[in-house]
Protein backbone atom coordinates (compact mmCIF):
# COMPACT_ATOMS: atom_id res chain seq x y z
CA UNK A 1 0.00 0.00 0.00
CA UNK A 2 1.18 3.50 -0.85
CA UNK A 3 2.54 5.28 2.23
CA UNK A 4 0.72 8.47 1.36
CA UNK A 5 -2.61 6.63 1.06
CA UNK A 6 -1.97 4.88 4.36
CA UNK A 7 -1.30 8.23 6.06
CA UNK A 8 -4.50 9.67 4.63
CA UNK A 9 -6.55 6.71 5.88
CA UNK A 10 -4.91 6.92 9.30
CA UNK A 11 -5.55 10.67 9.55
CA UNK A 12 -9.20 10.19 8.50
CA UNK A 13 -9.70 7.43 11.09
CA UNK A 14 -8.17 9.52 13.84
CA UNK A 15 -10.31 12.47 12.82
CA UNK A 16 -13.49 10.38 13.04
CA UNK A 17 -12.45 9.09 16.46
CA UNK A 18 -11.76 12.61 17.64
CA UNK A 19 -15.17 13.80 16.43
CA UNK A 20 -16.91 10.88 18.14
CA UNK A 21 -14.99 11.52 21.35
CA UNK A 22 -15.80 15.26 21.34
CA UNK A 23 -19.46 14.50 20.64
CA UNK A 24 -19.48 12.04 23.53
CA UNK A 25 -18.00 14.64 25.85
CA UNK A 26 -20.55 17.24 24.75
CA UNK A 27 -23.48 14.86 25.18
CA UNK A 28 -22.19 13.63 28.55
CA UNK A 29 -21.60 17.17 29.76
CA UNK A 30 -25.06 18.17 28.61
CA UNK A 31 -26.80 15.33 30.39
CA UNK A 32 -24.65 15.77 33.49
CA UNK A 33 -26.23 19.21 33.71
CA UNK A 34 -29.57 17.41 34.15
CA UNK A 35 -28.97 14.34 36.34
CA UNK A 36 -32.03 12.11 36.67
CA UNK A 37 -33.40 9.50 39.03
CA UNK A 38 -35.89 6.82 38.07
CA UNK A 39 -39.26 7.02 39.79
CA UNK A 40 -39.53 3.70 41.65
CA UNK A 41 -42.19 2.17 43.87
CA UNK A 42 -41.59 2.37 47.61
CA UNK A 43 -43.53 1.67 50.79
CA UNK A 44 -42.97 3.68 53.96
CA UNK A 45 -44.62 3.96 57.35
CA UNK A 46 -45.08 7.35 58.97
CA UNK A 47 -43.57 6.88 62.44
CA UNK A 48 -43.13 8.75 65.68
CA UNK A 49 -40.18 7.73 67.85
CA UNK A 50 -40.25 8.02 71.63
CA UNK A 51 -39.56 6.17 74.88
CA UNK A 52 -42.56 4.38 76.32
CA UNK A 53 -43.47 3.27 79.81
CA UNK A 54 -45.73 0.22 80.00
CA UNK A 55 -48.55 0.25 82.55
CA UNK A 56 -50.40 -2.98 83.31
CA UNK A 57 -52.92 -4.19 85.91
CA UNK A 58 -50.38 -6.16 87.97
CA UNK A 59 -50.73 -7.91 91.29
CA UNK A 60 -47.67 -9.23 93.12
CA UNK A 61 -48.07 -12.75 94.54
CA UNK A 62 -46.41 -13.17 97.94
CA UNK A 63 -44.79 -16.39 99.12
CA UNK A 64 -45.58 -16.70 102.82
CA UNK A 65 -44.16 -20.21 103.16
CA UNK A 66 -40.75 -21.33 104.40
CA UNK A 67 -40.29 -23.97 101.73
CA UNK A 68 -38.81 -24.16 98.24
CA UNK A 69 -41.02 -23.40 95.24
CA UNK A 70 -41.42 -25.58 92.17
CA UNK A 71 -43.40 -23.61 89.60
CA UNK A 72 -46.43 -25.26 88.04
CA UNK A 73 -46.69 -22.73 85.19
CA UNK A 74 -44.34 -20.66 83.07
CA UNK A 75 -44.21 -16.95 82.26
CA UNK A 76 -46.97 -16.17 79.78
CA UNK A 77 -49.29 -18.96 80.89
CA UNK A 78 -52.86 -18.04 81.76
CA UNK A 79 -54.19 -19.04 85.16
CA UNK A 80 -57.60 -18.96 86.79
CA UNK A 81 -58.56 -17.45 90.12
CA UNK A 82 -57.01 -19.65 92.85
CA UNK A 83 -55.16 -21.55 90.14
CA UNK A 84 -51.91 -23.18 91.26
CA UNK A 85 -48.78 -21.13 90.58
CA UNK A 86 -46.26 -23.32 92.38
CA UNK A 87 -45.93 -26.25 94.73
CA UNK A 88 -44.02 -25.87 97.99
CA UNK A 89 -41.46 -28.42 99.19
CA UNK A 90 -39.48 -28.61 102.40
CA UNK A 91 -36.10 -28.59 100.61
CA UNK A 92 -34.54 -27.99 97.22
CA UNK A 93 -33.79 -31.66 96.58
CA UNK A 94 -37.44 -32.60 96.93
CA UNK A 95 -38.51 -29.67 94.74
CA UNK A 96 -36.13 -30.65 91.92
CA UNK A 97 -37.07 -34.33 92.09
CA UNK A 98 -40.79 -33.64 91.99
CA UNK A 99 -40.35 -31.06 89.22
CA UNK A 100 -38.43 -33.59 87.11
CA UNK A 101 -41.10 -36.20 87.81
CA UNK A 102 -43.80 -33.77 86.62
CA UNK A 103 -41.88 -33.17 83.37
CA UNK A 104 -41.50 -36.91 82.76
CA UNK A 105 -45.19 -37.40 83.53
CA UNK A 106 -46.09 -34.79 80.86
CA UNK A 107 -43.86 -36.62 78.38
CA UNK A 108 -45.46 -39.95 79.24
CA UNK A 109 -48.97 -38.48 78.89
CA UNK A 110 -48.03 -37.10 75.47
CA UNK A 111 -46.78 -40.48 74.20
CA UNK A 112 -49.87 -42.26 75.51
CA UNK A 113 -52.16 -39.69 73.86
CA UNK A 114 -50.33 -39.95 70.52
CA UNK A 115 -50.38 -43.74 70.57
CA UNK A 116 -54.07 -43.91 71.42
CA UNK A 117 -55.20 -41.44 68.75
CA UNK A 118 -52.91 -42.75 65.98
CA UNK A 119 -53.80 -46.40 66.44
CA UNK A 120 -57.52 -45.58 66.63
CA UNK A 121 -57.28 -44.02 63.13
CA UNK A 122 -58.57 -40.58 64.09
CA UNK A 123 -55.65 -38.95 62.23
CA UNK A 124 -54.63 -38.98 58.54
CA UNK A 125 -51.12 -38.58 57.13
CA UNK A 126 -52.08 -35.28 55.46
CA UNK A 127 -53.24 -33.84 58.78
CA UNK A 128 -50.07 -35.03 60.52
CA UNK A 129 -47.81 -33.54 57.80
CA UNK A 130 -49.68 -30.24 57.93
CA UNK A 131 -49.31 -30.18 61.72
CA UNK A 132 -45.55 -30.71 61.43
CA UNK A 133 -45.26 -27.91 58.87
CA UNK A 134 -47.37 -25.52 60.95
CA UNK A 135 -45.49 -26.25 64.18
CA UNK A 136 -42.13 -25.89 62.44
CA UNK A 137 -43.12 -22.43 61.18
CA UNK A 138 -44.26 -21.45 64.68
CA UNK A 139 -40.98 -22.72 66.13
CA UNK A 140 -38.89 -20.70 63.65
CA UNK A 141 -41.04 -17.61 64.21
CA UNK A 142 -40.58 -17.76 67.99
CA UNK A 143 -36.86 -18.45 67.55
CA UNK A 144 -36.51 -15.31 65.41
CA UNK A 145 -38.32 -13.32 68.12
CA UNK A 146 -36.04 -14.77 70.84
CA UNK A 147 -39.14 -16.11 72.61
CA UNK A 148 -37.35 -18.67 74.80
CA UNK A 149 -40.43 -20.03 76.55
CA UNK A 150 -42.27 -20.23 73.25
CA UNK A 151 -39.40 -22.08 71.57
CA UNK A 152 -39.35 -24.63 74.38
CA UNK A 153 -43.07 -25.33 74.05
CA UNK A 154 -42.87 -25.32 70.25
CA UNK A 155 -40.08 -27.91 70.23
CA UNK A 156 -42.13 -30.23 72.43
CA UNK A 157 -45.19 -29.83 70.19
CA UNK A 158 -43.10 -30.41 67.06
CA UNK A 159 -41.54 -33.55 68.57
CA UNK A 160 -45.01 -34.87 69.40
CA UNK A 161 -46.15 -34.50 65.78
CA UNK A 162 -42.95 -36.15 64.48
CA UNK A 163 -43.48 -39.09 66.86
CA UNK A 164 -47.04 -39.33 65.62
CA UNK A 165 -45.84 -39.56 62.02
CA UNK A 166 -43.28 -42.24 62.88
CA UNK A 167 -46.05 -44.29 64.49
CA UNK A 168 -48.54 -43.72 61.66
CA UNK A 169 -46.07 -44.66 58.88
CA UNK A 170 -44.96 -47.83 60.69
CA UNK A 171 -41.40 -46.69 61.39
CA UNK A 172 -42.26 -47.35 65.03
CA UNK A 173 -44.74 -50.00 66.19
CA UNK A 174 -45.57 -48.39 69.51
CA UNK A 175 -44.14 -46.45 72.45
CA UNK A 176 -44.68 -49.17 75.03
CA UNK A 177 -40.99 -49.49 75.91
CA UNK A 178 -40.57 -45.71 76.28
CA UNK A 179 -43.77 -45.46 78.36
CA UNK A 180 -42.61 -48.26 80.68
CA UNK A 181 -39.20 -46.61 81.14
CA UNK A 182 -40.82 -43.26 81.96
CA UNK A 183 -43.19 -44.91 84.43
CA UNK A 184 -40.24 -46.49 86.23
CA UNK A 185 -38.31 -43.19 86.36
CA UNK A 186 -41.34 -41.30 87.66
CA UNK A 187 -41.97 -43.83 90.41
CA UNK A 188 -38.31 -43.70 91.46
CA UNK A 189 -38.30 -39.88 91.63
CA UNK A 190 -41.60 -39.75 93.54
CA UNK A 191 -40.37 -42.33 96.05
CA UNK A 192 -37.05 -40.55 96.66
CA UNK A 193 -38.61 -37.14 97.33
CA UNK A 194 -40.91 -35.80 99.97
CA UNK A 195 -44.37 -34.71 99.01
CA UNK A 196 -45.49 -31.14 98.56
CA UNK A 197 -46.13 -29.29 101.80
CA UNK A 198 -48.41 -26.71 100.18
CA UNK A 199 -48.99 -24.57 97.12
CA UNK A 200 -49.11 -20.95 95.98
CA UNK A 201 -52.36 -19.87 94.35
CA UNK A 202 -53.18 -16.94 92.08
CA UNK A 203 -55.35 -14.25 93.68
CA UNK A 204 -56.75 -13.30 90.26
CA UNK A 205 -57.19 -14.69 86.77
CA UNK A 206 -54.74 -13.51 84.12
CA UNK A 207 -51.23 -13.96 82.73
CA UNK A 208 -48.53 -15.24 85.06
CA UNK A 209 -45.00 -13.82 85.17
CA UNK A 210 -42.26 -14.96 87.49
CA UNK A 211 -40.33 -11.74 86.81
CA UNK A 212 -40.97 -8.57 88.86
CA UNK A 213 -39.11 -5.27 88.34
CA UNK A 214 -40.39 -3.03 91.13
CA UNK A 215 -42.48 -0.82 88.83
CA UNK A 216 -45.67 -2.84 89.34
CA UNK A 217 -47.14 -0.08 91.53
CA UNK A 218 -45.37 2.93 89.97
CA UNK A 219 -48.69 4.15 88.53
CA UNK A 220 -52.27 3.33 89.44
CA UNK A 221 -53.73 1.30 86.59
CA UNK A 222 -57.28 2.29 87.55
CA UNK A 223 -56.28 5.97 87.62
CA UNK A 224 -54.68 6.06 84.16
CA UNK A 225 -56.90 9.00 83.10
CA UNK A 226 -55.20 11.26 85.64
CA UNK A 227 -51.62 10.47 84.59
CA UNK A 228 -49.61 13.61 83.70
CA UNK A 229 -46.46 14.14 81.66
CA UNK A 230 -44.66 15.37 84.77
CA UNK A 231 -45.70 12.23 86.63
CA UNK A 232 -44.55 9.99 83.78
CA UNK A 233 -41.06 11.46 84.03
CA UNK A 234 -40.69 10.33 87.64
CA UNK A 235 -41.84 6.71 87.99
CA UNK A 236 -41.30 5.34 91.47
CA UNK A 237 -39.50 2.00 91.55
CA UNK A 238 -39.95 -0.10 94.70
CA UNK A 239 -37.72 -2.86 95.98
CA UNK A 240 -39.11 -6.26 95.08
CA UNK A 241 -39.85 -8.17 98.32
CA UNK A 242 -37.68 -11.23 98.86
CA UNK A 243 -40.77 -13.37 99.43
CA UNK A 244 -42.25 -12.61 95.98
CA UNK A 245 -43.48 -15.64 94.03
CA UNK A 246 -44.30 -13.69 90.85
CA UNK A 247 -47.17 -11.57 89.62
CA UNK A 248 -50.45 -11.73 87.73
CA UNK A 249 -51.42 -9.39 84.89
CA UNK A 250 -55.17 -9.54 85.33
CA UNK A 251 -56.50 -7.25 82.60
CA UNK A 252 -55.93 -7.96 78.93
CA UNK A 253 -55.83 -4.21 78.21
CA UNK A 254 -52.56 -2.42 78.95
CA UNK A 255 -51.10 0.99 78.18
CA UNK A 256 -47.99 2.58 76.70
CA UNK A 257 -47.40 6.14 77.93
CA UNK A 258 -44.85 8.37 76.21
CA UNK A 259 -43.84 11.99 75.54
CA UNK A 260 -44.11 13.50 72.04
CA UNK A 261 -43.48 16.94 70.57
CA UNK A 262 -46.22 19.46 69.85
CA UNK A 263 -46.10 18.72 66.11
CA UNK A 264 -46.24 14.96 66.71
CA UNK A 265 -49.19 15.44 69.04
CA UNK A 266 -50.94 17.40 66.30
CA UNK A 267 -50.37 14.57 63.82
CA UNK A 268 -51.80 12.09 66.31
CA UNK A 269 -54.77 14.35 67.04
CA UNK A 270 -55.89 14.48 63.41
CA UNK A 271 -55.10 10.79 62.85
CA UNK A 272 -57.56 7.95 63.17
CA UNK A 273 -57.40 6.29 66.59
CA UNK A 274 -55.96 3.06 65.15
CA UNK A 275 -52.15 3.01 65.11
CA UNK A 276 -49.40 0.43 65.60
CA UNK A 277 -46.66 0.32 68.21
CA UNK A 278 -43.32 -1.46 68.08
CA UNK A 279 -41.41 -2.09 71.31
CA UNK A 280 -38.04 -2.21 69.60
CA UNK A 281 -36.17 -4.07 72.35
CA UNK A 282 -38.96 -6.46 73.36
CA UNK A 283 -40.45 -7.53 70.04
CA UNK A 284 -39.69 -7.71 66.33
CA UNK A 285 -43.22 -7.00 65.14
CA UNK A 286 -45.57 -4.06 65.44
CA UNK A 287 -48.79 -4.64 67.33
CA UNK A 288 -52.16 -2.89 66.95
CA UNK A 289 -52.94 -0.07 69.37
CA UNK A 290 -55.44 2.73 69.85
CA UNK A 291 -54.83 6.33 70.84
CA UNK A 292 -56.41 6.39 74.30
CA UNK A 293 -55.56 9.93 75.36
CA UNK A 294 -53.45 12.95 74.37
CA UNK A 295 -52.73 15.58 77.03
CA UNK A 296 -50.70 18.69 76.23
CA UNK A 297 -48.42 20.10 78.93
CA UNK A 298 -47.26 23.64 79.70
CA UNK A 299 -43.89 23.10 77.94
CA UNK A 300 -45.56 22.43 74.57
CA UNK A 301 -44.94 18.70 74.52
CA UNK A 302 -47.69 16.19 75.14
CA UNK A 303 -48.41 12.96 76.97
CA UNK A 304 -49.73 10.22 74.69
CA UNK A 305 -51.33 7.08 76.09
CA UNK A 306 -51.83 4.12 73.75
CA UNK A 307 -54.10 1.21 74.64
CA UNK A 308 -53.17 -2.34 73.57
CA UNK A 309 -54.60 -5.81 74.11
CA UNK A 310 -52.00 -8.04 72.44
CA UNK A 311 -49.69 -9.95 74.78
CA UNK A 312 -46.65 -12.22 74.52
CA UNK A 313 -43.75 -13.18 76.76
CA UNK A 314 -41.51 -10.34 75.59
CA UNK A 315 -44.21 -7.73 76.26
CA UNK A 316 -44.98 -9.27 79.66
CA UNK A 317 -41.44 -8.49 80.82
CA UNK A 318 -41.03 -5.13 79.05
CA UNK A 319 -41.32 -1.89 81.01
CA UNK A 320 -39.36 1.12 79.72
CA UNK A 321 -38.76 0.70 76.01
CA UNK A 322 -37.84 2.69 72.90
CA UNK A 323 -41.01 2.66 70.80
CA UNK A 324 -42.13 3.40 67.25
CA UNK A 325 -45.70 4.60 66.76
CA UNK A 326 -46.87 3.78 63.23
CA UNK A 327 -49.48 6.20 61.87
CA UNK A 328 -49.97 4.65 58.45
CA UNK A 329 -48.33 2.89 55.52
CA UNK A 330 -47.98 4.63 52.17
CA UNK A 331 -47.08 3.06 48.82
CA UNK A 332 -46.23 5.12 45.75
CA UNK A 333 -43.42 6.54 43.62
CA UNK A 334 -40.38 7.75 45.56
CA UNK A 335 -39.17 11.18 44.39
CA UNK A 336 -36.32 13.31 45.71
CA UNK A 337 -37.47 16.61 47.22
CA UNK A 338 -34.80 18.36 45.13
CA UNK A 339 -36.78 17.48 42.01
CA UNK A 340 -39.98 19.29 43.04
CA UNK A 341 -40.83 22.60 41.31
CA UNK A 342 -43.83 24.81 40.63
CA UNK A 343 -44.84 25.29 37.00
CA UNK A 344 -47.86 25.47 34.75
CA UNK A 345 -49.77 22.56 33.27
CA UNK A 346 -52.39 22.84 30.57
CA UNK A 347 -55.83 21.30 30.47
CA UNK A 348 -57.83 21.08 27.24
CA UNK A 349 -61.63 20.92 27.38
CA UNK A 350 -64.27 20.87 24.66
CA UNK A 351 -67.61 22.65 24.56
CA UNK A 352 -70.86 21.33 23.15
CA UNK A 353 -69.77 22.40 19.66
CA UNK A 354 -66.54 20.44 19.97
CA UNK A 355 -64.48 23.61 20.18
CA UNK A 356 -61.32 23.21 22.28
CA UNK A 357 -60.48 25.49 25.19
CA UNK A 358 -57.11 25.52 26.95
CA UNK A 359 -56.65 26.44 30.58
CA UNK A 360 -53.44 26.75 32.58
CA UNK A 361 -52.78 26.38 36.27
CA UNK A 362 -49.65 26.56 38.38
CA UNK A 363 -49.15 23.31 40.30
CA UNK A 364 -46.49 21.35 42.15
CA UNK A 365 -44.66 18.77 40.08
CA UNK A 366 -41.44 17.49 38.58
CA UNK A 367 -39.62 17.69 35.26
CA UNK A 368 -39.37 14.36 33.45
CA UNK A 369 -36.96 13.60 30.62
CA UNK A 370 -38.58 11.79 27.68
CA UNK A 371 -35.80 11.17 25.17
CA UNK A 372 -34.34 14.65 24.72
CA UNK A 373 -37.55 16.53 25.67
CA UNK A 374 -38.40 17.87 29.13
CA UNK A 375 -42.01 17.54 30.28
CA UNK A 376 -43.53 18.92 33.47
CA UNK A 377 -45.79 16.53 35.39
CA UNK A 378 -48.02 17.34 38.34
CA UNK A 379 -47.61 15.17 41.46
CA UNK A 380 -49.91 14.21 44.34
CA UNK A 381 -47.89 13.71 47.53
CA UNK A 382 -48.99 10.97 49.94
CA UNK A 383 -46.08 11.21 52.37
CA UNK A 384 -43.14 13.59 52.85
CA UNK A 385 -39.84 13.00 54.61
CA UNK A 386 -36.84 15.29 54.98
CA UNK A 387 -35.27 14.16 51.69
CA UNK A 388 -38.00 12.56 49.61
CA UNK A 389 -41.73 12.25 49.00
CA UNK A 390 -44.03 9.36 48.10
CA UNK A 391 -46.35 10.24 45.21
CA UNK A 392 -49.71 8.70 44.41
CA UNK A 393 -49.75 6.87 41.08
CA UNK A 394 -53.54 6.99 40.79
CA UNK A 395 -54.88 10.04 42.65
CA UNK A 396 -58.62 10.42 43.12
CA UNK A 397 -60.54 12.27 40.46
CA UNK A 398 -60.19 16.04 40.72
CA UNK A 399 -56.81 16.09 42.47
CA UNK A 400 -54.80 16.39 39.24
CA UNK A 401 -55.56 19.47 37.17
CA UNK A 402 -55.18 17.79 33.79
CA UNK A 403 -55.32 14.16 34.91
CA UNK A 404 -51.64 13.46 34.18
CA UNK A 405 -48.90 12.54 36.63
CA UNK A 406 -45.61 10.67 36.72
CA UNK A 407 -45.31 6.98 35.95
CA UNK A 408 -43.12 4.13 37.12
CA UNK A 409 -39.49 4.43 35.93
CA UNK A 410 -39.92 7.97 34.63
CA UNK A 411 -36.55 9.77 34.49
CA UNK A 412 -37.11 12.61 36.94
CA UNK A 413 -34.65 15.50 36.68
CA UNK A 414 -33.27 16.21 40.15
CA UNK A 415 -30.98 19.13 39.29
CA UNK A 416 -30.62 21.72 36.56
CA UNK A 417 -31.15 25.37 35.58
CA UNK A 418 -33.60 26.97 33.16
CA UNK A 419 -36.00 24.03 33.15
CA UNK A 420 -39.41 24.39 31.54
CA UNK A 421 -42.06 22.23 29.94
CA UNK A 422 -41.21 21.38 26.34
CA UNK A 423 -37.52 22.20 26.56
CA UNK A 424 -35.38 20.15 24.19
CA UNK A 425 -31.94 19.04 25.32
CA UNK A 426 -29.92 18.84 22.13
Amino acid sequence: MDKLLFKRILVAALTVLAIVYVAYLLISANFEMYPTENAVMATVTDKIYSNGFIIRDETIIPNNTNGVLSYSCSTGDTVNVKGEIAKVYSNEKDAIAQSNADKLQAKKDSLEYIQKNTISGTMSLDIINNNIKSKLITYLDDANKFNINGVKADSENLLASINQRLLYTGNLKNFNAEINDLTSEIETLRASAGKSTGSIESPKAGYFSEYCDGYENAFNYADIDNLTLEGLKNPQQSEVPSNTAGKIISNVKWYVACEVTSDEAQNLTIWDSAVTVLLTEASTESIPAEIYKITRSSNGNALVILQCDYMNNGILQARQEPIEIGLGTFTGLRISKRAIHDDYVTKTTYDENDNSHKEQKKVQGVYVLYGSEVQFKQISILYADDDYVICDTQPEEGILFNGETISLYDKVIVKGDDLYDGKVIS
